[in-house]
């Protein structure tokens, strides 16, 4: 047992209107309403940029058309100037929304994307085409760092992890959704065509699509700005607490520190925490990329048969990974204190591991689709506390720059996963043996990774807390 130092005891502050909601919350028992309706806005803006970011796949070929595009240049679009931007923007963005009011900085975004897929409509050219990626890219770099930072603001600790979870879940599934309802959307257009204003009418529809896109853009925005959110006072001090069986206990009063001198007093944690994920999302990669691949190249599946089989086990494993994560994080809490998120992540990923080896035992499509969603249970169940657990490490004055700092980091491994698969299959002439290596070594080392890291990241934790 720790020998604590002089405590000055809790610090005072004002009433609990005045503490963020996490505070004002744990005084009365639960979240308010307001939290639950902001939820719900941040779900509907993470759907709409969903919907935005789609739109390219789903109108590459009329656009390649129109404007006379190679496709160097569609990719150019889908690469440099969206994904390439979006991890150049995401800390900067972090770093104003730890300054500013997030509800603000995510307001902007919003706008800014819409613009953007406003402004494809418009495009002519490539160069017109290409800026606009680059804005839509840099517009929704914001959005998922300044999410997982407000969830906290919004929830108390108990119900933060829930939260979270619903906010994981409605996202995957809503990404399957805005994708249809983008397919769905070009049809219904060209229908109204007659209905449109003159200067609509002889516009193509590709370009319609865009435009009907970003309308609702401004009105998500103004609902982002309405979310009720109570910021505490910076004097407000938090305790240092060390940790006893992974249990926290107050020592001293924790002064908050910068964001470089955080990450270099935790890097080992951090590295470890990176390194452990990362490596486990390359298996989760290698499952969404190539099992459709191996469906139709090995099994004569059709696109069709393949994407309703595939759809179905990912719907189910989601489902089923989403409920399973919370319940082993709740069991888990009470043996493990601050470790359990970390706890529930590596057993998902040996467990994902282990039913990895049955790709060896597939003889048909159906087996895909039916180990497909198995294997996703426990690895969505990983994915869905992933944000609780950086979430946990990040104090909340360098939160959001410390999400978009792991986005950023996360960011190579998912890209190099497809293209190790294809290298492994390319030389051994299989593709079950490459994908199944490119799994099971991502998994199994990742988990390793994990609990070599798991005395550091409990005290990291604890400290980040201390610090608000």
């Amino acid at each position: 047992m720790p020998i604590p130092t002089q405590n000055p005891g809790p610090p005072s502050v004002g009433p609990a209107a005045q503490l963020p909601f996490e505070s004002a919350a744990a005084i009365s028992g639960g979240a308010a309403a307001s939290a639950w309706y902001a939820l719900a806005i941040l779900i509907l803006a993470t759907f709409l940029g969903t919907l935005d970011a789609a739109l390219l796949k789903l109108l590459a070929e009329p656009i390649k058309h129109s404007l006379d595009l190679s496709d160097t240049q569609l990719g150019l679009m889908q690469g440099a100037g969206l994904t390439l931007f979006a991890g150049i923007a995401t800390f900067p963005i972090g770093w104003i929304a730890d300054r500013y009011d997030r509800r603000v900085v995510l307001a902007g975004c919003i706008v800014l994307w819409s613009v953007a897929t406003a402004v494809r409509g418009t495009s002519h050219s490539f160069e017109a085409m290409f800026l606009a990626s680059i804005g839509l890219g840099i517009g929704e770099a914001g959005l998922a760092p300044i999410v997982y930072s407000l969830i906290p603001d919004l929830f108390p600790s108990k119900q933060r992890v829930l939260a979270t979870g619903i906010y994981v879940l409605l996202s995957i599934t809503g990404a399957g959704v805005g994708i249809a309802l983008g397919g769905a959307m070009m049809p219904m257009l060209e229908s109204l065509r007659p209905d449109m204003p003159l200067a609509l009418q002889g516009l193509e529809t590709w370009r319609l699509t865009c435009m009907a896109v970003a309308l609702p853009g401004p009105f998500v925005a103004l609902l982002v700005l309405l979310i009720r959110w109570r910021i505490a006072a910076n004097s407000v001090a938090r305790a240092i607490v060390s940790v006893h069986n992974g249990m926290v206990e107050p020592v001293a009063i924790a002064p908050r520190t910068g964001m470089l001198c955080y990450v270099r007093d935790h890097w080992r944690t951090l590295i470890g925490i990176v390194s452990g994920i990362g490596l486990s999302s390359m298996g989760l990669a290698a499952l969404g990329n190539w099992l459709p691949v191996l469906a139709t190249r090995e099994y004569g599946a059709s696109p069709a048969q393949v994407g309703q089989g595939i759809g179905m086990a990912i719907l189910g494993g989601t489902l089923a990974g989403a409920t399973l994560g919370g319940l082993l994080l709740r069991h888990m809490r009470r043996h493990f204190g601050l470790a359990a998120p970390l706890r529930v992540i590596m057993l998902g990923q040996v467990v994902a591991g282990a039913l990895s080896l049955m790709l060896l035992l597939v003889r048909s499509a159906n087996d895909i689709y039916i180990l497909s969603g198995l294997m996703l249970t426990p690895l969505i169940a990983t994915s869905m506390l992933s944000p609780t657990l950086l979430q946990d490490l990040s104090p909340t004055h360098l939160r959001t720059r410390m999400i978009s700092l792991f986005t950023i980091a996360l960011l190579p491994f998912g890209a190099l996963s497809p293209v190790l698969v294809g290298m492994v299959s390319d030389h051994h002439g299989q593709l079950v043996t490459a994908i199944l290596g490119i799994t099971f070594t991502g998994i199994a080392v990742g988990a390793l990774i994990l609990r070599m890291t798991e005395a550091s990241f409990t005290r990291t934790t604890a400290l980040a807390q201390s610090m608000g």
